[in-house]
């Protein structure tokens, strides 16, 4: 092997790229990108997790261990405190009016004191101090678990509060305690909150990897060309790879589905069916985006260098791996930009909550006007190129 000629051959191609500069800003941008957005995700602890709070407690407001636990709790970052009503606000049903929010989705945990709190509280330290025995008293917090990680959060945080407000109080046996209740997810794993976020990356990257290549290589080969000289329509051609294509993404989430119910025991509390369904709208999109790229790509090289556009956004922001709550203030914004967003919340809610249409429909909605826009904006490209 002469060097002179490797050395030739390598500065042909160091030529070609800095010639190409898509491919060249390529090369330094994205590696920043996955620095900056990999950096700030990791680095974020997860924060504003939204609770709602009822005080029944009869305590004065200077002397009340509910109050006492209720400020530790504000001067938290991680829980935000969206509502707390008292007995004169909290009507006649106040534990199902908090529980109601937890079963909606509108916060992940709610908690309640009841009206003799403060009192208990205090007669079980005189019994503690006077070694009589005693139940702790405790309040209760109803949990969405569906999420192992906020479950654990907020668990951690609570207990943390309840230890500030004890003090040097640290017997085996306190007079304040936690009951905890799961709304949903009493026997959530990881896995179970896992299955879902990887139906959906698996429908948006492997859809959009394959789409944009099959048009890049089409065009490339003047197969697209050919078949727009032929009556059928744009319409008719984005719509054949939008079906092809769903129907891939499909087959593949139900495979994922398949094995992790096989293999991993994941449950499924609601309608498979709807989970599917959610994957294949995400899909349908996905395919439409991927002929958009396509259109800008003018060769395959160029055309895999927007997979990471795609992916390193979707797996960060979108709450695949990590809540949403994870993701740091100013870049959650763009999460609720992201259509996978939508298609993972949705799918859990489905498998884990057991929710059904009537309450993912929001989701749903914004899935079918992204895979609608995707559809019309993917038939004008090839309107324009014809």
């Amino acid at each position: 092997m002469r060097l002179d000629r490797t050395l030739a051959i390598a500065k042909k191609n160091l030529k070609s790229l800095r010639r190409d500069r898509r491919t060249f800003a390529f090369i330094f941008m994205v590696p920043l990108m996955m620095m900056l957005v990999f950096g700030y995700t990791f680095g974020g602890d997860v924060k504003d997790i939204k609770v709602s709070i009822v005080n029944l407690d009869e305590g004065h407001a200077n002397d009340s261990y509910a109050w006492s636990i209720i400020d530790e709790l504000n001067a938290s970052e991680t829980v935000k405190i969206t509502t707390i009503y008292t007995a004169a606000d909290a009507g006649a049903d106040p534990t199902g009016l908090v529980r109601g929010q937890v079963e909606r989705g509108e916060v992940w945990a709610a908690i309640v004191f009841d009206n003799n709190f403060t009192q208990d509280a205090k007669a079980n330290l005189f019994k503690l101090s006077h070694g009589q025995p005693f139940e702790s008293s405790n309040f209760t917090v109803y949990l969405d678990a569906t999420n192992p990680n906020v479950a654990v959060t907020v668990q951690g945080v609570l207990q943390k509060s309840l230890q500030t407000v004890l003090g040097d109080i640290a017997p085996i046996k306190t007079p304040l305690g936690i009951t905890t209740e799961k709304v949903y997810g009493e026997d959530t794993k990881f896995i179970d909150f896992f299955a879902p976020g990887i139906m959906v990356l698996a429908g948006l990257l492997v859809t959009f990897i394959l789409t944009i290549v099959a048009f890049v290589r089409e065009r490339t080969t003047s197969t697209l060309e050919r078949i727009l000289t032929t009556p059928v329509t744009e319409g008719e051609v984005v719509g054949g790879y939008a079906l092809s294509f769903a129907l891939v993404t499909l087959a593949q989430s139900t495979v994922i589905l398949v094995t992790a119910i096989l293999l991993f025991n994941i449950q499924v509390e609601g309608s498979a069916i709807l989970a599917l369904f959610i994957i294949f709208l995400l899909g349908v999109g996905s395919m439409g985006m991927g002929l958009l790229f396509s259109a800008i790509a003018k060769n395959e090289l160029q055309a895999v260098q927007f997979v990471p556009m795609v992916f390193i956004p979707s797996i960060l922001l979108a709450g695949i791996f990590w809540p949403l709550e994870a993701v740091p203030e100013f870049l959650r914004p763009l999460s609720y930009l992201l259509p996978p967003t939508y298609a993972v919340d949705a799918a859990r809610s489905v498998m884990i909550r057991g929710w059904g249409i009537e309450q993912v429909w929001v989701q749903i909605i914004v899935l079918a006007l992204f895979a609608l826009a995707m559809l019309f904006l993917s038939t004008l490209t090839l309107k324009r190129r014809k």
